[in-house]
């Protein structure tokens, strides 16, 4: 019997007071992971979005997990599967093991490959990039525009084409040549799913380009560099005094032959030293 494309399905899962779900769904509740050896593997896959928790409707993932500590011995969890979806959704976590490493996974965060391509009299790019502590995030994607197709506010942009990228001018170079050598571009993201990794996100785009040093000064540091920096604001627009003094007889130079040496260390001990021919 050939399964629809799109069904509603309830899905009985046995597990243990304590034990982790080993499934990950995202604020609209779509399965993102599945860990291997949970409970998990073999009954949700990526794309399943969960509807209910033992007849409960879900409102949230914190309740969705408040809800999974009262479910066992089982959890019955009603989904909505979507194979479409699904295949679309597994290809773009799915990441070849040579861009893999250039991802550092933190939790709470999805990771995807996304391809963005540009056409003749198509939209504009529509992006805006900033960086913060070595990631460069978009802080700003055009409605309509080629970004908004692939890409959040608050993505972070891993990699570009397998290049690990860091700093946005770096990243605006590497979008530029893509789109003129091959008129696309694939780019590894990081997307923060849950609240945690959303509030760390929304801090680091209010973050202003110049940021205070990461080395602290100690506080008798920060004395002299003010001291020192008021002394410079004083001279300001006042005629600098030469510290050379004033020659009424034109400058000679005078050369002295004589020659002086200064031991400072030697290896010599116990042996005769024979002087040299000048």
């Amino acid at each position: 019997v050939t399964r629809p494309p799109i069904q509603e399905m309830t899905i009985d899962i046995p597990m243990e007071e304590g034990e982790p779900l080993g499934a990950t769904p995202n604020d609209k509740m779509i399965i993102t992971k599945v860990q291997a050896g949970t409970v998990s593997e073999g009954k949700l896959q990526i794309g399943d979005q969960i509807l209910r928790v033992n007849d409960t409707v879900i409102k949230d993932t914190h309740h969705f997990f408040a809800l999974l500590r009262f479910a066992p011995p089982c959890g019955r969890l009603t989904i909505f599967r979507d194979e479409k979806k699904a295949e679309e959704l597994m290809s773009r976590v799915h990441i070849p093991a040579d861009r893999e490493r250039n991802i550092t996974r933190r939790d709470g965060f999805s990771y995807e490959l996304v391809k963005m391509s540009w056409k003749a009299g198509g939209p504009k790019l529509g992006l805006g990039i900033k960086h913060f502590q070595n990631r460069v995030l978009v802080s700003k994607t055009d409605q309509g525009s080629i970004s908004a197709e692939c890409l959040k506010v608050g993505d972070h942009i891993v990699d570009i084409d397998s290049q690990p990228v860091t700093d946005k001018d770096v990243a605006r170079g590497i979008l530029a040549k893509g789109r003129q050598a091959h008129g696309a571009v694939t780019m590894v993201i990081e997307r923060p799913e849950t609240m945690e990794a959303k509030h760390w996100t929304q801090r680091a785009l209010m973050v202003q380009a110049v940021q205070p040093p990461s080395v602290q000064m100690n506080s008798d540091v920060r004395d002299i560099a003010q001291k020192e920096r008021a002394r410079l604001a004083s001279k300001v627009g006042k005629q600098l005094k030469s510290i050379l003094g004033g020659q009424k007889r034109p400058a000679a130079v005078a050369i002295d032959d004589r020659q002086f040496g200064h031991v400072i260390a030697s290896d010599n001990e116990g042996k005769n030293l024979r002087a040299l021919k000048k």
